[in-house]
This record gives C-alpha cells, sequence and structure tokens, in this order.
C-alpha cells in the first residue's frame, strides 16, 4: 500500500538523501531510468514524492477494529486462530474468532468475567480466551484448548 504526501519543492531537495532509499521513489514526471529533467517539462512549485508504506503487527490489529469503527480492547492470537476483542461505540465488546487457514470469521458479544478472561456465548457454545489459552467449550465440555503465542 503506498501513499502520497505533497511537498514543496524546496522541502522536496531536503529529502533527496531520503529519495535514494530504495523503498521510496520521487514521482516528477521523469523516467525511472533518467536523472536529467525534460526540456519540454515545466515544473511545478509543488512536487509528489511516494513512500511505500510499511505496515507493523501492531498496526494491522489495531486496524481490525478501526475498520468496524470501533476500539481494540485486546487481541490473541493461537496456532489457528486470531481472536479481536474490540469495543463498539456503546462501549460493548465483541469477540471476532478468525480462522488463519480460510479466514473464516464468528461475531460474538463478549464480557469479561474475573479469573476467567474474556467470554463470548453461541448457543451452547462458550470460546473463553485468556493470557495463557483459547478454550471453546460445548455444553460445558471442552473441545479444543490452543496456547496463545501471540498478544497485545
Amino acid at each position: 500500500m503506498n501513499f502520497t504526501a505533497r511537498l514543496t519543492q524546496t522541502s522536496l531537495l531536503g529529502l533527496m538523501l531520503f529519495a535514494s532509499n530504495p523503498a521510496a521513489t520521487l514521482a516528477l514526471g521523469q523516467s525511472n531510468t533518467s536523472t536529467a529533467p525534460t526540456a519540454s517539462r515545466t515544473q511545478s512549485p509543488i512536487e509528489t514524492i511516494q513512500i511505500a508504506h510499511v505496515s507493523t503487527p501492531q498496526k494491522q490489529v489495531r486496524d481490525f477494529c478501526v475498520r468496524k469503527r470501533q476500539t481494540l480492547a485486546n487481541y490473541f492470537e493461537t496456532s489457528n486462530f486470531r481472536i479481536y476483542l474490540c469495543y463498539n461505540h456503546a462501549h460493548q465488546l465483541y469477540y471476532y474468532g478468525v480462522k488463519k487457514s480460510n479466514g473464516s470469521t464468528i461475531t460474538l458479544r463478549a464480557r469479561t468475567e474475573e479469573g476467567t478472561g474474556y467470554v463470548a456465548k453461541n448457543g451452547t457454545y462458550d470460546y473463553i480466551v485468556t493470557g495463557a489459552t483459547l478454550s471453546i467449550y460445548n455444553k460445558g465440555k471442552r473441545i479444543l484448548e490452543q496456547r496463545v503465542i501471540r498478544s497485545l
């Protein structure tokens, strides 16, 4: 993903060293192989610089909730799942479980329980995530438990 920042020509000179970085390219209306300006081109006082945008894992996690117009409460990852806990505008907590293998998602209302962690219910299924494990129960019987390998 790229973003474009508009700069004045004088501030562009200060970025020449930065622009020599392979991750950044100057868009000056010239070919990529030539550094000489073309005679027929009239230079604008405003030039454009494009910078490759590198997203951090923490930003990707926050952006998951932001795309839903929510605020990140917590994040947990197991070997097979990513669990996002987000608050909506009414401060209601939601559990988003995303399966890594195919991207399928389950969205459930959630709550925090003292000494337990985050709990989300789906009929007879209970999803409980702590800093250590994700556990899924059906009618009170544990059917899955995975160790948390990453969290915020």
